[in-house]
């Protein structure tokens, strides 16, 4: 049987250490961050995705170490 529960965020903060991360990102990964924040995500194009998602993976890497 499928198991309906939502996800919380508080789900998540029993697996994360408190502390700083640094990332490194792109020029057009910042303006995709600007962009995303003044036009929101149903904005964006296939491609602006694929960029967001980009950032998104390095971000989760860097809270995962």
């Amino acid at each position: 049987m499928k198991d309906d529960k939502k996800v919380t965020l508080e789900d998540y903060r029993g697996i994360i250490k408190d502390g700083d991360i640094l990332v490194h990102l792109t020029r057009d990964q910042k303006a995709m961050i600007l962009k995303t924040y003044d036009y929101g995500l149903n904005e964006l194009t296939e491609i602006d995705e694929m960029l967001l998602s980009a950032v998104i993976r390095q971000l989760k890497a860097a809270i995962d170490q």
